[in-house]
């Protein structure tokens, strides 16, 4: 016979064998998936195998249906004491010896007490898990019991009942369980009391493992590099002789349904209040279930909760906040627990609950309700990463289900829905099924009673139905955020930030650069000059004192798609300072005497972008590259327009563009959104457009078309140093592919990017270089810039295709995949620290049209960005006979042979 199916056939046989074997009995190890089996032998003793062939680990676990809701009063925390007494000697083994047994091949042995189940488990590797059942088995079944060591343990047991209640978190926890609960077990604490645990002896402890320790209540559980049949055969020959005693099955009381809120209060002596809330919700079974796993993740699970950012991050209501979902075998709680400010305790309950209550009223957004999907899974999955992770939830599962499978369980979870949200928290969040309590210092004089805290809920509810009229922003990036619309339809964002007492305001018009032909290059650049420059009531001057002695800031702004009006104030000067931004927005003086001061400076600031090789090059390359867009003219403006323009025309073009049905305001900082509201309406509400259609960006300007060859220019100066620029048509930015150019442009940027390792810190051409990636509405811009030396030009330009080329060709690694992604994130989240960046980003997300939840897609998108999309991408844009070429500086005013270097450079690397 061939030796190798001989190997390979033998083990299968032993097999078989054994599992004719186990069906001398009516069993047979059903195979619920693949390798995980499920057994159940005549006496009810129920198998559990999970078979891991890829690891070298094995848990066994031993979980009886005996847990402290089944007992009697006098019996309270009985089924903890026996945890404790369990490996405590058998007739067999003494007192030590069975984690000895364990531990001597290298294995850990432990065993714990919930409400419902009592488990006993060990891990070993996996050549050794015959030994553990047989350890395990013996102690649960044989345990004699010693008196003295019965009377030595109770001493442990009070030590740590002492001890559970000097911790001030599980104290209010335990409180919080007892008034959520009047009558179902789950009220009482699993250790018991103290009297409880001095009345027991060894008889009070078999005549409870009589009740409650039988085959029809253990399942067994084996996780690891074992195989299903050994372990049927091994835990058959151990257990399976086992009878059941005559006992009635344990009948618990229900809870009834909560009719009214509840309140509590604890003094203790301790420095640090609490918070604790609970809300009945659902039991483990119950297809609500997983919707309230996801709530609560939304709701308290990290930093990016609801809970820990409103409360702890912008009103700094707690100094720590998180929520879970309690769902045992009968119904549950939704627990929120929070450290608090004495002073703060009534505020901080008021806000915890009105987060939970706009669950009810305001849809999650998709962004939201996908992280805590993901994040729930991901705590699941990883927690089954190892053997005796696996073995607690398949324990779990089948105890609470009947079905140790988890895959319903997740798939439930991956498909909550928003209206599942909704739908869930209407069911169960009501105010008449509150219980709140509060732990608070000795001596403390806070207060409430039960009138208090039904305003509170009243409160609470009320602010959270308010925000159903969709004013504030669920799904927005930045959090705090209101949008609100105005009769004439001006757009207005508010975000509350009580952080730092200042406040931003940002007036954005579509307009800028795409709004000019080159008889008008420079107009709104004059604009955004003059328009702070004097209102029909006040001076150039007047406005200047007045916001110098707010302490403040205000100015014009100007780019390539919008223009505006921008300002900072201290918090309580700004509403002084938005109705000067009224009354400039709508009655600008544009006076003469002023325009007649600002041209001679715009004209001075073109003089100064020839100055710069920088300006200069990129000037250049953009007039090349989008030839015939706007985006091709100079965003200074041109000579020519701007000494000939008229204050006239520069008013005309204003009141055009500035009509209040494109307005977005937008206002971040130490603000109240709904006084906001109010202001904007009595300072705006009048501002009628004139009878034009409403519109925002013009829509009839077409891209520019690909170079169908190489574009040129040498522009010689006087200059030490030559700067070149190297470019290609990019991305607009509603494309999905300018996540993938971000990634690209930033695996070649930074000290640690392609481009400063090589051609700066190897081969020293040059001390300022960076790629770029220019993001426009109807089109961009990617390419590279770099000053070298004359001598060094060509080198250079050689070098930098060797780079383009090689990133074309080759996928870019792990590592650098990640870091372009870390510090694309980290760039985004660090640059909207300041309430001015804010309301930037909140006026451009909505005048872009890309909503208040650009970061949310857009860190997304970014993690989303693998090798081979940045590779997609670098081919589709980065192309060798589409592109365009400015060199700025030292050396002759003629073009190069750009397309020869290209050559060279795409020649020199073929791998």
């Amino acid at each position: 016979m061939n030796r190798k199916f001989f190997a390979c056939i033998f083990p299968l046989f032993l097999t078989i064998i054994a599992g004719m074997i186990m069906n001398t009995d009516r069993l047979f190890a059903e195979e619920l998936a693949p390798h995980l089996f499920k057994t159940t032998l005549e006496n009810g003793l129920t198998i559990i195998v999970k078979e891991m062939p890829s690891t070298r680990a094995a848990t066994v676990q031993i979980w009886v249906k005996a847990g402290s809701v089944y007992e009697e009063p006098h019996e309270a925390g009985i089924t903890h004491f026996i945890e404790h007494m369990i490996f405590k000697g058998t007739p067999t083994r003494g007192p030590g010896e069975m984690a000895g047994a364990i531990e001597s091949v290298g294995g850990r042995i432990n065993a714990y007490t919930s409400f419902e189940s009592t488990v006993y488990h060990a891990t070993l590797s996996s050549r050794h898990w015959a030994l553990a059942l047989d350890v395990l088995a013996d102690a649960v079944l044989n345990s004699i019991f010693d008196p003295d060591e019965v009377e030595r343990e109770k001493k442990v047991v009070l030590e740590e009942v002492g001890m559970r209640n000097d911790r001030p978190n599980i104290r209010l926890f335990q409180e919080l369980l007892g008034h959520a609960y009047t009558a179902h077990p789950y009220r009482l604490p699993v250790i018991g009391s103290a009297e409880s645990i001095a009345a027991f002896n060894r008889d009070s402890i078999i005549s409870y493992m009589k009740k409650h320790y039988q085959p029809e209540n253990f399942t067994v559980v084996v996780v690891g590099d074992v195989h299903s049949a050994e372990v049927v055969a091994q835990v058959k020959s151990l257990m399976g002789g086992l009878k059941n005693e005559e006992a009635a099955a344990a009948v618990l009381p229900q809870e009834p349904p909560q009719r009214e809120a509840r309140l509590f209060t604890v003094h203790a002596d301790i420095n640090q209040p609490q918070l604790a809330i609970a809300i009945p919700i659902s039991a483990f079974t119950s297809p609500d279930t997983p919707v309230l796993d996801v709530i609560a993740h939304i709701l308290g699970q990290g930093e990016t909760s609801r809970l820990y950012r409103s409360l702890r991050d912008e009103k700094q209501l707690v100094y720590g906040i998180d929520a879970s979902s309690f769902t045992p075998h009968d119904p549950g709680l939704l627990e929120i627990m929070a450290v608090v400010d004495g002073s703060r305790i009534i505020p901080a309950t008021q806000a915890a609950l009105t987060e939970v209550f706009k669950l009810k009223y305001l849809s999650v957004s998709n962004d939201e309700l996908n992280r805590a999907k993901r994040n729930l899974e991901s705590d699941f999955v990883f927690s089954m990463e190892r053997v005796e992770g696996q073995a607690r939830v398949l324990g779990s599962f089948e105890q609470m289900a009947g079905d140790p499978r988890e895959d319903d369980y997740l798939e439930a979870v991956r498909s909550v829905t928003i209206e599942d949200i909704k739908r869930v928290a209407a069911l169960y969040f009501t105010t008449d099924r509150v219980t709140a309590g509060f732990l608070v210092p000795t001596g403390s004089d806070f207060t409430l009673d039960n009138d208090g805290f039904a305003e509170i809920l009243r409160q609470a509810d009320d602010t959270a139905r308010h925000s159903e009229s969709g004013a504030l922003l669920a799904d927005a990036y930045l959090s705090g955020t209101h949008r609100f619309v105005l009769d004439n339809n001006i757009t207005l964002l508010v975000r509350e930030d009580k952080l730092v007492e200042t406040v931003a305001i940002r007036a954005v018009f579509p307009g800028g650069l795409r709004a000019e032909t080159p008889a008008t290059n420079g107009a709104f650049a004059f604009i955004s000059e003059l328009l702070p420059k004097g209102t029909q009531s006040m001076s150039a001057q007047e406005i200047a004192l007045k916001v110098g002695n707010m302490a403040g800031s205000l100015s014009g702004f100007n780019g390539k798609n919008t223009f505006g009006l921008k300002a900072e104030f201290l918090a309580r000067f700004y509403k002084e300072g938005l109705t000067l931004m009224s009354d400039i927005l709508q009655r600008p003086a544009f006076a003469k005497e002023e325009a007649e001061k600002i041209r001679p400076e715009l004209l001075a600031r073109l003089k100064q972008q020839e100055d710069s090789l920088t300006s200069l090059a990129f000037k250049e390359f953009n007039r090349l590259l989008f030839d015939g867009h706007p985006y091709g003219l100079n965003t200074s403006g041109s000579e020519e327009a701007i000494r000939g323009i008229s204050v006239n025309e520069l008013s005309d073009l204003y009141l055009q563009q500035a009509r209040p049905d494109r307005l977005v305001l937008a206002i971040s900082g130490d603000v109240d959104a709904e006084e906001v509201r109010d202001q904007v309406a009595r300072l705006f509400g009048g501002w009628q457009a004139p009878p034009l259609a409403s519109a925002g960006f013009s829509e009839d300007i077409l891209p520019p078309d690909v170079p169908l060859e190489p574009r040129q220019i040498t522009i010689a100066r006087d200059k030490e140093q030559v700067h070149l620029v190297i470019g290609f048509l990019g991305a607009n930015l509603d494309s999905r592919d300018r996540y993938g150019l971000e990634v690209l442009e930033t695996v070649l940027s930074g000290q640690s990017g392609r481009l400063f390792v090589e051609l700066r810190d190897r081969q020293s051409l040059a001390y300022s270089l960076s790629s770029f990636s220019l993001l426009g509405l109807d089109t961009g811009a990617f390419g590279i810039y770099i000053g070298t030396s004359p001598d060094k030009r060509d080198q250079t330009i050689t070098e930098i295709w060797k780079q383009l080329n090689k990133i074309r060709q080759e996928k870019i690694n792990d590592e650098e995949l990640q870091r372009a992604k870390n510090i694309l994130i980290s760039h985004y989240e660090l640059s909207l620290q300041t309430h001015g960046a804010q309301a930037l980003e909140m006026a451009l997300n909505e005048t872009y049209g890309l909503g208040q939840d650009f970061g949310n897609h857009y860190i997304d998108a970014i993690e989303q960005v693998d090798a081979d999309t940045v590779q997609a991408v670098a081919q589709k844009y980065i192309l060798p006979e589409h592109y365009v070429m400015v060199a700025a500086g030292a050396g002759p005013a003629e073009d190069t042979d750009v397309q020869k270097q290209e050559d060279q450079g795409a020649g020199t690397d073929d791998r």
